[in-house]
């Protein structure tokens, strides 16, 4: 075996590791990686883990619990958010803790400055989104990314491009303290900042029967993001229902192409080759994603022969690391593609016409491309009949008018408006330049 030429051990503040430093090796020309760790906090290594910061979590106090379980019929299509299944054991559905978690959502308090909040980045009417090539955050900063859409996350087995987060309880703590993106110092500081606000202090006595934590911040985001982003109903689904004019002819042609059967009583002839598009290698299931990741060639730098992002290879532990993984993201759900652009992690194709010729052409050739991407043949007509399907995947959508709450004011008083913190933030005339990853 030869020995690494380099290694660069990363530190971000705000941010600590889940297992340790992120090593990078130049020997097989990763690019440097800034924020792309993992985002679940870690207690220092001198404290007990036994005994976390009183900040982070407490035991609670079921007397002051005044909560109520949260019953949730989800749109036609989806699964139900089955407990222990969809719905973790430890963060059951409340009507409390969705209220709390919509607050949460849209305060822009969570942020450095007061201005940004999770809405930013993930607005219910730009497609749970911002709609920018890359996101913006605090300050006007860019990352290097596209923020994912929130739609249908309740399903997700991980969270971000890469996967670095296990679950939205773990997403939601990761932006908060991400210099780009909410710019807090540290997640106590967060902390400190929604316990004096009273009105958050008595909702999570009657939530959690505790004090504001980090713990319970994070659980009640990712209350609030499975039941409100969820998203069915689409013309696909009440096609699938048995609604057999609920699909064009257009439609039904892209369906097939996509990979997937007409029903057995449609009595119209498609007249093209079954998963020709080979869509349904990766997008499948009633969300339409495998949940794994692939290489797509997106990012591959052909000059430097090298990828300007490593994608899920960077969050992976020594000892599990491939060339398999370079470059590779995971795999977006194709429910609401259409209000979801622009496509892929950077953001770098525009439309779905793009993407489906993306796929067309096989990807960009690179040392790690997925063994199923291949120059598929399609003709005009079959890119457009794939395309139309996609849209077809449009489902029914809750509006940011709809979600928006009323937040709790401040000790003084006041109280902020949230619709503030949903336009793009305006970057300032000198600051740093640092990247950071989704």
């Amino acid at each position: 075996m030869q020995p690494l030429k380099r290694l660069w051990t990363l530190t971000v503040p705000g941010l600590l590791l889940l297992s340790g430093a992120v090593v990078v090796e130049r020997a097989i020309n990763a690019s440097p990686l800034v924020a792309m760790v993992q985002d679940e906090p870690n207690k220092p290594a001198d404290e007990d883990p036994a005994s976390p910061p009183e900040f982070f979590w407490q035991r609670s106090d079921p007397s002051l619990i005044q909560d109520e379980p949260l019953t949730v019929v989800v749109p036609k299509g989806l699964p139900p958010l089955t407990p222990k299944v969809v719905v973790p054991a430890h963060n059951p559905l409340t009507k409390g803790k969705y209220e709390l978690g919509r607050q949460l959502y849209f305060d822009p308090r969570l942020s450095g400055n007061g201005e940004v909040s999770c809405a930013t980045c993930h607005n219910p009417d730009k497609g749970w989104a911002d709609g920018g090539k890359v996101s913006t955050g605090i300050h006007g900063q860019t990352g290097n990314r596209s923020a994912p859409t929130v739609f249908n996350t309740a399903y997700g087995k991980s969270m971000f491009w890469d996967g670095r987060s296990p679950s939205l309880e773990g997403q939601a703590q990761g932006p908060i303290v991400n210099p780009i993106e909410m710019g807090m110092p540290k997640h106590e500081n967060v902390v400190r900042k929604i316990r004096e606000i009273p009105g958050y202090n008595e909702q999570f006595e009657k939530v959690f029967g505790t004090k504001p934590t980090l713990d319970g911040i994070a659980k009640a985001i990712a209350t609030f993001e499975r039941v409100a982003a969820l998203s069915g109903n689409s013309k696909f689904d009440k096609y699938n229902g048995g609604e057999n004019d609920a699909l064009s002819e257009s439609e039904k042609r892209g369906m097939v192409l996509f990979g997937l059967r007409l029903n057995a009583d449609d009595e119209f002839a498609p007249g093209v080759e079954l998963q020709k598009g080979k869509c349904t290698l990766c997008h499948v299931g009633a969300n339409f994603t495998n949940e794994q990741y692939h290489n797509l060639g997106i990012g591959w730098n052909e000059e430097k022969q090298k990828f300007d992002d490593p994608g899920r290879w960077a969050p992976e532990p020594i000892g599990h690391k491939s060339d398999a993984s370079l470059g590779a993201f995971k795999t977006p759900t194709v429910r609401n593609a259409a209000l979801t652009g622009p496509y892929m992690h950077d953001g770098s194709l525009k439309t779905l016409e793009d993407v489906v010729e993306h796929y067309n052409k096989g990807g960009t050739p690179n040392p790690s491309l997925d063994v199923d991407m291949k120059p598929l043949k399609l003709t005009p007509q079959e890119s457009a009949d794939i395309v139309a399907f996609m849209k077809a995947l449009t489902g029914e959508v809750k509006t940011t008018a709809e979600l928006l709450p009323t937040l709790p004011p401040d000790a003084d008083g006041k109280v902020p408006d949230p619709r503030a913190a949903l336009s793009t933030p305006k970057k300032k005339a000198a600051q740093a330049e640092p990247h950071a990853a989704r």
